[in-house]
């Protein structure tokens, strides 16, 4: 990702120098990783814990309803705010400590444990208004 962000910012380099080289080129790597996010998306991402244990059942049956409950957590967190979503990602399925997410966002750590906290709030409150409606 640092190669690519440096490839991007030295062909951008010629066609318009920036103002201020630490903004512009920070803004660059942050869209590098916003496109790698989406990227990932279209493969599969490191599973969290919860998914890999899973791996052991050995009926069809729960196979299926395991993936049906992946693609259900999938659904839910595309319906949290991107910067929500990516903290998550980053924190909760690959494994980022909060220092190195807050880096890779450009956030404070503090505040990236706040979007971390309200997405998980979120997620809940999903899923419980999925189970009141199936009831």
């Amino acid at each position: 990702m640092t190669q690519d962000t440096f490839m991007k910012a030295y062909g951008a380099l010629e066609k318009s120098p920036p103002k201020s080289m630490k903004s512009w080129l920070l803004k660059i790597a942050y869209h590098t990783f916003i496109d790698y996010v989406r990227r990932s998306k279209k493969t599969n991402v490191e599973e969290p814990e919860y998914f890999m244990n899973m791996k052991t059942d050995t009926s069809a049956e729960e196979k299926v309803q395991k993936k049906i409950e992946k693609e259900e957590l999938y659904e839910k967190l595309d319906q949290l705010k991107d910067v929500q979503k990516q903290a998550i990602v980053l924190c909760d399925l690959r494994g980022y400590s909060h220092k190195q997410a807050a880096a890779t966002l450009l956030l404070n750590e503090n505040t990236l444990k706040t979007h971390i906290f309200r997405g998980r709030a979120k997620l809940k409150q999903l899923y419980r208004k999925e189970v009141s409606q199936n009831e």
